[in-house]
C-alpha cells in the first residue's frame, strides 16, 4: 500500500514538473508576440518573423518618465517627472531588415518593456537602474547593422553591370574602322 502511494505522490510530482514549464513557455510566447508586434509597428523594413533573442533580463526596477515636458518659451520649469517601482524586462536581440525584396540586413538592437503597465520604454526611462547600465554595457559594443553576405554579393553583381554591359557593347557594336 505504501508502495502504491509512493508512486502516486511520484507520478503527481512529475506531472506538476511538466506543468510547470509549459505555463513559462506560454508566457515566453506570448511576450515574443508582443515584441513582433512592436518590431512590426516601430522598425521600417522589417522582415516579418526574423527576430531572434540574442539575451534577455528581467528585474524590479524604477522607471523614470517625464510627464509634462518643459516648456522652452518660460523661464520657469514646468518639467514633472514620475519616478515608480515596476516589473522590467530588457532584451537584446538581432532581427532582419528587408529592402526592395533583395537586399537583407542585421541589425541588433535593445527594447525595454514594463510588464505592470504593458507598455516598451526608452533607455532614458529605465538605465538609472544599475543592473540595467551593466547588461547595456555587456552589449553596447555589439550594436550594429550590416548586410548579409548573399544581399553583398548580389549588389557587386549588379554594380558590375556598369561596367561590363557598356565595355561588351563597345567590343561587339564597333565593327571595324569606317571606310569614309
Amino acid at each position: 500500500m505504501k508502495k502504491g502511494i509512493c508512486c502516486f505522490l511520484f507520478a503527481i510530482l512529475l506531472s506538476v514538473q511538466y506543468l510547470m514549464p509549459a505555463k513559462a513557455a506560454d508566457a515566453e510566447k506570448e511576450f515574443e508576440d508582443i515584441i513582433e508586434e512592436q518590431l512590426r509597428r516601430t522598425v521600417h523594413y522589417y522582415n516579418e518573423d526574423s527576430f531572434s533573442v540574442i539575451d534577455a533580463y528581467g528585474m524590479q526596477g524604477q522607471v523614470t518618465k517625464i510627464v509634462t515636458p518643459d516648456d522652452p518659451q518660460t523661464s520657469e520649469n514646468e518639467e514633472e517627472v514620475e519616478e515608480y517601482s515596476s516589473h522590467i524586462g530588457i532584451v537584446f536581440l538581432e532581427l532582419e531588415q528587408k529592402r526592395d525584396s533583395l537586399f537583407i540586413f542585421k541589425k541588433e538592437d535593445f527594447f525595454y518593456y514594463d510588464f505592470d503597465n504593458h507598455e516598451f520604454l526608452t533607455a532614458s526611462n529605465v538605465l538609472g537602474n544599475e543592473s540595467i547600465r551593466e547588461f547595456f554595457d555587456l552589449y553596447a559594443g555589439d550594436i550594429e547593422k550590416r548586410i548579409t553576405a548573399f544581399s553583398q554579393f548580389l549588389l557587386l553583381f549588379f554594380l558590375s553591370f556598369i561596367i561590363t554591359i557598356p565595355l561588351i557593347i563597345m567590343i561587339f557594336h564597333n565593327g571595324g574602322l569606317s571606310k569614309y
